[in-house]
């Protein structure tokens, strides 16, 4: 209520900007709210916010444009608030890039000294298997081992992913065999959220550490994991990784191509290949 009268007192922009934004201000608000965190008024935000907020988008695979659009939002209020330096004027601070596509790499390897700096071992493990599979970040907390390890796969059940959908993803290496060994002597027969904590309490403890430990988010493991697939099932790195584009690509390249987004994107979760642009780049 605190930001509907925000929105009444500051009338800006047309009739149709002003009902978006107030829409979205409060689907902020609620995300906020399920992230754990209760605001006890507008003039409460704080950096944190904005930063897990993203983070959740992010997650979500919600696009650059939406963010953007977002970002504005949330820029409004916290000007509206007198508290405009919580909000970054810069998008790519936020591995959100500008009008005109995907030419951002936002692939992040998983820095050992930042890794040691984490003082929870679940959250440590879930690091991990972001990193080794390219899972989401509540895909990583809510992992079972001994219900998702399989001899050539893990498998991800319906209410651990986006949108409840299961999936597969393949064992392929030595590596990935390790992360899943120490996960399942940490876990146990639960999950990565220890049994103490609700996820709720566990994911506020997870974002304060992994800010701590400087990992602006975690987003970017699940884009280095399949930039990492691209370069396996076509033999060549990605374009937005510096190879071929479309145009360059011969037309059996350019089959490889296609295959190894169908690939990457069933690994992912996705159900439309465009998405894959955002992790690998557009081909055309």
């Amino acid at each position: 209520m605190n930001l509907v009268r925000l929105c009444q007192r500051n009338r800006d922009g047309s009739y149709g900007t002003q009902n978006n934004r107030r829409r979205g201000l409060g689907a902020m608000a609620d995300d906020l709210a399920d992230l754990g965190y209760k605001l006890p008024s507008a003039a409460s935000l704080k950096p944190k916010h904005i930063d897990a907020l993203v983070e959740k988008w992010l997650d979500a695979d919600t696009t650059d444009a939406s963010i953007r659009n977002r970002l504005t939002w949330l820029r409004w209020w916290a000007e509206k608030v007198n508290k405009a330096s919580v909000v970054n004027r810069d998008n790519a601070a936020y591995g959100v890039a500008e009008r005109g596509g995907v030419t951002r790499n936002r692939a992040q390897a998983l820095d050992p000294t930042k890794l040691n700096a984490i003082e929870c071992p679940q959250i440590k493990a879930s690091l991990l298997l972001q990193a080794a599979f390219g899972l989401r970040r509540e895909e990583a907390m809510k992992f079972q081992p001994r219900k998702a390890i399989h001899a050539d796969h893990i498998a991800l059940q319906p209410s651990w992913t986006k949108g409840g959908r299961a999936r597969t993803v393949p064992i392929t290496t030595l590596e990935q065999r390790q992360v899943l060994e120490h996960v399942a002597k940490l876990a146990g027969g639960g999950s990565l959220i220890p049994a103490s904590l609700s996820y709720v309490e566990h994911l506020k403890r997870f974002e304060y550490q992994t800010l701590k430990a400087e990992f602006r988010n975690t987003h970017g493991f699940r884009h280095a994991y399949a930039q990492d697939r691209y370069l396996t099932l076509t033999g060549q790195a990605c374009p937005l990784n510096g190879g071929k584009t479309w145009a360059d690509m011969s037309q059996k390249e350019r089959e490889a191509d296609r295959a190894a987004r169908r690939q990457i994107s069933a690994e992912l979760g996705h159900g439309r290949l465009k998405i894959t642009d955002t992790y690998l780049g557009s081909a055309f």
